[in-house]
């Protein structure tokens, strides 16, 4: 199998535009932030940004050319046909679907994935809560999900409804039936916590996620627990996100 790791992503929003281009470590950009992790973790898979067709997304295939990873360019509605066709240009049969809105993404996740896959060969494969929700579900940001390039064309020919074809892997997970799932336990201090938000959408999470990726990159250690521990260690952070994510209701 050729694996991959597809990273979607484009530069309309209808509620932060071009956030993962604007300044949010230093002259870091949220897209370079998270290119040059999945570069470092996972340096023998193909890396595809995966974005649309429009003028306005230009400057995303020149970023991927700057970090020396591949660029597909496809429909900017039908995200899914977008992944499918970044597949089959590269010749990609297992898929790590990354979204560019996820500064805390852990690309160190990316290689137990394909392990796990590797020992239990489903049609779609992430981390999930305890009720059986996939974190794509949720507010999390922390994790990518993987597929292959047959269950997604699957999934593109049984339905043309928009909701299935906008959310690459929504049809997968919500059908059981006819696809197989796995879902991997989070780390024990992360299974009850869907009251973090890491994922970033509005100029509240922006502000509010810089900071914290400022803080955690120069005062902690920089692992995952202490991250949890920065945002438990300060109520504000915690209500604010508990705002946006009832605001931003998945």
């Amino acid at each position: 199998m050729n694996d991959g790791i597809i990273i979607q992503a484009r530069s309309g929003s209808t509620r932060m535009p071009a956030k993962i281009l604007k300044p949010f470590e230093g002259k870091q950009r949220i897209i370079d932030i998270i290119i040059d992790n999945i570069v470092r973790d996972c340096p023998e898979r193909t890396i595809v940004l995966a974005t649309t067709a429009n003028s306005a997304d230009d400057i995303l295939e020149s970023v991927a050319y700057e970090h020396g990873i591949q660029c597909f360019r496809g429909p900017e509605d039908d995200v899914l046909a977008r992944f499918i066709g970044a597949a089959e240009k590269f010749s990609i049969d297992r898929i790590i679907r990354v979204c560019s809105d996820n500064p805390f993404l852990q690309t160190v996740s990316f290689e137990p994935m394909f392990k796990t896959h590797n020992e239990n060969a489903t049609d779609y494969l992430a981390y999930g809560f305890p009720d059986g929700r996939p974190t794509i579900k949720s507010h999390l940001g922390l994790y990518a999900e993987l597929t292959t390039a047959d269950a997604l064309c699957r999934a593109w020919a049984a339905s043309e409804e928009k909701l299935y074809r906008e959310h690459v892997t929504i049809y997968l997970y919500t059908h059981p039936k006819d696809f197989s799932i796995h879902l991997m336990p989070l780390p024990d201090f992360l299974q009850n916590r869907t009251d973090l938000r890491l994922t970033l959408d509005t100029p509240s999470d922006f502000k509010l996620l810089s900071e914290l990726y400022h803080i955690h990159k120069n005062e902690t250690d920089g692992t995952l627990t202490a991250l949890v521990s920065l945002i438990d260690s300060n109520p504000a952070y915690g209500k604010i996100m508990k705002q946006n994510i009832v605001q931003n209701e998945k």
